[in-house]
This record gives structure tokens, sequence and C-alpha cells, in this order.
């Protein structure tokens, strides 16, 4: 889930590897608020930094920094400070064991992990759950509908959610008939294509073609004009790397025209903006592209908060201030911070004792006060007093499987980059697809 593209920043590249923060990595262990030990805390940023699917590390690191930052600001965790280090897991399982089992055996102070992808969770996940780490993971992978794991939370919805949510708007919103699929041949991108694939046919769409396409190759001219033969009013589409781009500038050039497309929440990204956009024109995106996205509005006291310390961040990671309307990137700012008031509301920095507290602090409890940022948090937790957090996402509703979702909104581009957004699908609009789609 909340995938992305080629990280094309050779500043993500730079930082892959280091711990970034107002404090270091070193001790660890269980303590409380009476205690004298104030060691460092960390989070760990389990995703690819290099690889294929390297721009969705940065993503991630981006919530972590602004995370950080509110929290340190404001005194730390009853004194602990907090820094974030990146686990890079190259996108592929073989790679990300070794990385997870190097954070987890290698860092005893760990507070919460963020990333764990589509590519990788399968594997890492149940290494971090052993561990007894609160982990915050990205992957849409249909296995974690019902997790067992109880260290595992996520903030998102399943990929097959994100993938009835596309094919509503492409019906209900834009009433396109035939769609082309052009997805990657990576896990995470291919678990769309089942789903959209059933709820399309339903509904009474066609699919013209169904291509799952080599990742970074320099040329995609045979695929391309297979597409075309079908005559498709839509493409939909996720390919990581430069793979999109080089794609969508074939089309241009084969049709003589950009074919209308449509993306998953993936392509909502300064990296995936840049390469395509420089690849068919910023015209093209502009007219012919749209997108669903999780459902955030990118205002209220949480977003402000959140804005603020991310922009502070660029002069950690240059890039930050790009990823203020990825929504992966407030999503997982937003879990860090109920990590991390769970240990304020539980005096504890052993994550078998908060954990649990955790989903308290997402859903509210009753009596509960909503709090919109960690200074605010951490007052009415000292004045006694359960609190819910409403951060730069919104609210969670985390269910009995730790798993929390809202609707979606259909957006596209301004000239900048930025996500516009054009209209809303609730979460009955999408279920009314997912029912067609026997999900």
């Amino acid at each position: 889930m909340q995938r992305g593209n080629r990280i094309g920043r050779k500043a993500g590249l730079l930082l892959a590897g280091a711990a970034v923060g107002l404090a270091g990595c070193g001790g660890g262990g269980s303590s409380s608020s009476g205690s004298t030990d104030t060691s460092p805390l960390l989070i760990g940023i389990v995703a690819p930094f290099t690889g294929p699917d390297a721009a969705l590390g940065p993503a991630y690191f981006a919530a972590c920094l602004p995370a950080a930052r509110a929290i340190n600001n404001n005194g730390g965790i009853f004194g602990h400070t907090v820094a974030c280090q990146q686990f890079d897991t190259r996108g592929e399982p073989a790679d990300a064991v070794p990385a997870a089992q190097q954070m987890v055996a290698g860092h005893s102070n760990l507070m919460a992990v963020v990333g764990c992808t589509s590519d990788e969770a399968s594997s890492v996940v149940p290494i971090i759950n052993h561990a007894h780490i609160p982990m915050f993971c990205m992957t849409g992978q249909s296995e974690f509908n019902k997790s067992s794991f109880p260290y595992f939370h996520r903030l998102v919805p399943p990929d097959s959610f994100d993938s009835y949510a596309l094919v509503g708007s492409a019906l209900d919103y834009a009433h396109y008939t035939k769609v082309a699929l052009v997805f990657g041949n990576d896990i995470g991108s291919q678990a769309f294509v089942g789903p959209a694939q059933r709820a399309l046919t339903a509904l009474g769409a066609t699919v013209t073609i169904n291509q799952a396409i080599a990742l970074g190759q320099p040329s995609y001219r045979t695929e391309v004009t297979a597409m075309l033969a079908t005559h498709p009013d839509v493409i939909f589409t996720e390919a990581l790397g430069p793979t999109d781009a080089t794609y969508l500038a074939e089309v241009k050039q084969l049709n003589g025209s950009t074919i209308p497309f449509m993306g998953t929440s993936a392509t909502i990204d300064p990296v995936w903006f840049q390469a395509v956009s420089g690849a068919i024109g910023v015209p093209d995106v502009l007219a012919k592209f749209t997108a669903v996205d999780l459902g955030v509005s990118f205002s209220g006291p949480g977003y402000t908060e959140f804005k603020t310390n991310l922009d502070a961040s660029a002069s950690q990671f240059a890039d930050a201030p790009k990823y203020s309307q990825r929504g992966a990137t407030l999503h997982l700012y937003d879990g860090i911070m109920q990590a991390a008031l769970a240990m304020d509301e539980t005096k504890s920095t052993d994550p078998t004792v908060y954990n649990p507290k955790v989903k308290e602090i997402g859903n509210g409890v009753g009596g509960a006060v909503t709090v919109n940022t960690y200074k605010d948090g951490v007052a009415a937790i000292n004045s006694g007093k359960s609190v819910r957090w409403v951060g730069a996402g919104g609210q969670t509703n985390y269910d009995q499987y730790n798993n929390s979702q809202q609707g979606y909104i259909i957006v596209k581009y301004d000239a900048q980059g930025n996500e516009v957004t054009i209209s809303h699908l609730t979460e009955q609009q999408t279920a009314a697809v997912i029912k067609a789609g026997g999900g």
C-alpha cells in the first residue's frame, strides 16, 4: 500500500542508513517517568531506499522527522529524546529480513517501526512482532486484513480497497468503460490488479488488456503498441521506478497524444510527478491524469503542526517539505505520535506495556480529550485525562485487527505538483464497488 516510484533525489540516497534526529542511538531498555534514565529512543524506518522502489523510503522518512521534532521540542517522552534511522530493504524480502533482524538485534532502544511495505511486509512483520515493537505499516496486502500480530497497525486501507476506489472514480466520476490495466510486476503493484479486474467486469466495464510491466526497462514500445491496439478509454497504472514515465512517453509518441490515465494513491508523490511530467509535459499531466488518494483534508491544527515541523526538517532532509500532501507520510506521522502518547500515558518505555494503549490513543475511550498536538497531549495526560489523537491524517478508526481506514478523494495535480481535490468517494460508495468486486 502507498507505494511510489524511483527516488530521483541524490539527497535521498545520501540519507540511506543514517540516524537523523536530535539524539543518537544508544542504550535503551525499560524505564518509567520516575526513572533517571533518559537515554534516547529510536524510530526505525524499514523500507526501500535503494532499488526499483526507492521512492517509498523517503516518504516514510519524511513522516518520522517532523514527529521527532514535535516530540523533542516539547521535552521528549518524559525526558527521552527521539531519533529516526533508516533500514534499507531494497524492496526485496531477501534483503528485508537481514535489515529487520539487524534493526531489532542491534537497537534495544526501538520505540516504534514505520514502513514495512507490501514488498517485504510478509517477511519483516513477524520479526518486528516477535521483538514486541509497535509497527505502523504501509502494506496493503489482504493477508493483514485480519492480522494476528498484536504489534501490527495499519492506518491505510488494503490495496484492494484502493483498487475499488479507482474503479469507482473511473466509472462514476469520469464515466470510462474501457480500461487498460498497466501495473508494475512487483508484489505491491500487482495487488491492485485482481480486485480491479473483478470489479470492472462485475460493473459492466471492459478490461481491454492487462499488462504486468517489468520495472526499469529502457523502452516499452512492444507493450505500448499492444495496449494501443485495444483502444482503451483510460489507463489504470502504478508502475515503479522510471517505468510509468517511460511507458507514458511512448504512449504519447506512438498514439500522437496522451491517453487519459488514472493512478493509485502511490502516484500522488513528488518524485512520480517530476518523472512523469518531465516525460510527457506538465500540461498533459494536468489535463489527462486523475488519481484516488486517502481521505485527508490537509487542514486543521494537527496538520498545521505536522507541516510546520515538516518544513523545518528540510535542514535534515532537503526534500522533506515536498511530502506535505503524501497520505502515507501524514498517517505514519500520526502513528508515531500515537505511540509516543501511549508511552506518556503508561509512563513506560516497555512496548509490552504501552502497545495496547496505541489503539486507545487512536480511537479514544469514554471521556477522552481530543488532542491535535503532542504538547497538548502531554498536558492532558499530565492532568490525569485520557486522550484521543486526531492529527495530520484525521481521525483513526482501528478495528479489532488494528486496521484503520477512511474514505477516498479524487484528485489531480496543479502545475507545481500540488494535489487538488476534485471530488470525494465515501466509504459507502467504495463499499458498493467492493461488493460488486466480491471483496
